[in-house]
């Protein structure tokens, strides 16, 4: 297996671009143009990676000729190609004659390919590998391919002239696309070689530039209706590893090329040459990395990580914030019922001046229905309070009948049946826990339990003790959640609701954690969910015998 540089790069190309085509037909796998797109790849990855199979391998004369054949009848489909995906993306009233004549022309030089030595006749054998030879017709079925690919240009350049919005979208994405197919017809130079001269083809590199060009439309300009949201750290990493890719390749570039010119052989002495032209192009690798960051993010590395950090920090407070909403939306029904009661007392207050017996249950109610609205707006304030753990022996059911107590006109609105089944063994249970962190977290998967109840339901509630351990089970009867989707629901702004963050239960997690508990969830599609909590047990108070 002879050693070609160019083959391996190139190889790495035909997949890259292959691999972009099933991304963009996977998106939308329905669309005619997703399916277009798809084969104007395929096409191209034949053209580039069958062709390299060869220079790669010692392989016989007549599968060389066979995969030599195949690999010109990808690029002979890519006119074609391209003239039906310009009339699909121009939304142009398609003549499908035309198309038909298109690919019917094309199925014809594939097969006078195949058969035949009028388009490819041989080999030319050159010192970096062997290369098709152009048969008698080759000078026509280059007039076919630039007559197929050139009015395809002249359609797109003559929508962006005629186009009296040059910034709406649909001019922007025809620029991008005449640029993707422009650059693609320089890869066209690797015919050169079919005649005979002695020039080494390099047609994988605008290949790349047209396929990168694309992939750019599509993020940036939404190309095909493709929208595509990647978050920073993914973009930044995609990036960094193409970066590095290439750094390799060009440090083993240089390497060959000083062993072709000094002729050492010693794999030691080219694994030091290696190494030290990594060293020497340090500098260069974190110029490169500096600028993707400057270009594509605005800012350095250790911006990037400080501004990730105070978003991250901005959307903890904004779940906080929701859960406040609902605990004080609850609370103004709870201080409805003791303002109720003082505003009673006081419309007969007038009447009963002189009544002692009614004063001083007057002064006794409305101190207690006082002190019990001061309580409930003590515990909001505390509760919004951002303040590190605070550890204190709490009674768990307690707290789980005072947030299902705050959530009652919730679940009243969307019918939901709540059923409690505490571990009847106990009058007391305490834990030793942060109160307000632990009703976030409950709150967290109570509100996540009524989003998915929308329309009515059954939550349940029960706890049971296991040695030492608090066994909290809240199941509803919600849709369920996907297999692929339960191992991701508590990653960091995984979400697939049109609003919301996706750090409510990321949240809940580690507030569990750091109470030394675990949290895990359970789900079938159409029965609903089921979360489990598991806490220490700090001590229990059973019922008299």
């Amino acid at each position: 297996m002879p050693e070609n540089f160019y083959s391996y790069l190139q190889i790495f190309s035909s997949i890259l671009i292959l691999w972009s085509g099933i991304i963009i037909l996977t998106r939308n796998p329905r669309q005619k143009i997703n399916q277009i797109f798809f084969f104007l790849c395929l096409t191209t990855f034949s053209w580039l990676f069958l062709y390299k199979i060869i220079s790669l391998f010692d392989i016989n004369k007549n599968l060389e000729q066979l995969l030599a054949r195949i690999s010109y009848c990808g690029i002979t489909a890519f006119p074609a190609l391209t003239f039906h995906y310009t009339l699909l993306f121009l939304d142009t009233k398609i003549n499908k004659k035309l198309i038909r004549v298109a690919y019917a022309t094309t199925l014809s030089f594939c097969l006078l390919i195949l058969k035949t030595n009028l388009i490819v006749n041989g080999f030319y054998y050159y010192q970096w590998g062997p290369y098709p030879k152009a048969g008698n017709l080759h000078y026509i079925y280059l007039a076919f391919f630039f007559i197929g690919i050139l009015l395809c240009l002249k359609i797109l350049i003559n929508f962006i002239a005629r186009n009296q919005k040059p910034k709406s979208k649909k001019t922007v994405q025809a620029k991008y696309i005449l640029t993707g197919f422009l650059i693609f017809t320089l890869a066209s130079i690797d015919f050169i070689p079919n005649y005979g001269i002695n020039f080494q083809p390099f047609g994988f590199i605008p290949s790349l530039f047209f396929i990168s060009i694309f992939g750019y439309a599509i993020i940036k300009h939404q190309l095909m209706d493709i929208q595509i949201i990647f978050k920073k750290s993914i973009i930044y990493s995609i990036l960094i590893t193409l970066i590095s890719l290439l750094y390799l390749i060009i440090i083993i570039f240089i390497e060959r090329m000083l062993q072709e010119i000094l002729g050492y052989r010693s794999i030691s002495l080219s694994i030091i040459t290696a190494f030290g032209l990594g060293l020497i192009s340090v500098p260069l690798r974190n110029k490169i990395q500096f600028l993707v960051d400057k270009v594509f993010f605005k800012n350095t590395r250790d911006e990037i990580v400080k501004e990730n950090e105070l978003l991250k920090q901005e959307i903890v407070q904004t779940e906080r914030l929701k859960s406040i909403a609902t605990l004080a939306s609850g609370m103004a029904h709870e201080i409805k019922n003791p303002l109720t009661a003082i505003k009673t007392f006081c419309e007969y207050l007038p009447e009963k001046l002189e009544d002692k017996e009614f004063l001083k249950k007057f002064s006794r109610i409305v101190g207690n229905e006082v002190e019990r609205i001061d309580n409930i707006v003590h515990q909001l304030l505390e509760f919004a309070r951002p303040s590190p753990l605070a550890l204190k022996d709490i009674d768990i059911h307690s707290l789980m009948n005072n947030i299902l107590e705050f959530l009652n006109s919730d679940f009243i609105k969307h019918k939901i049946k709540v059923s409690k089944e505490f571990d009847s063994d106990y009058l007391e249970l305490f834990i030793e826990a942060d109160s307000n962190q632990l009703r976030q977290a409950f709150l967290n998967i109570f509100l996540n339990a009524i989003d998915a109840m929308k329309t009515g339901g059954n939550l349940s509630i029960r706890t049971k003790i296991a040695s030492s351990t608090l066994n909290i089970a809240i199941q509803d009867s919600g849709p369920g959640i996907k297999k692929k989707d339960l191992k991701h629901i508590f990653d960091p702004f995984y979400t697939r609701k049109d609003e919301g963050t996706g750090l409510g239960l990321s949240i809940t997690q580690r507030i569990i954690a750091e109470h030394r508990g675990i949290i895990f969830a359970e789900s079938q599609i159409g029965i609903g969910t089921k979360f489990i909590i598991q806490l220490p047990i700090k001590s229990l108070v059973k019922f008299p015998a």
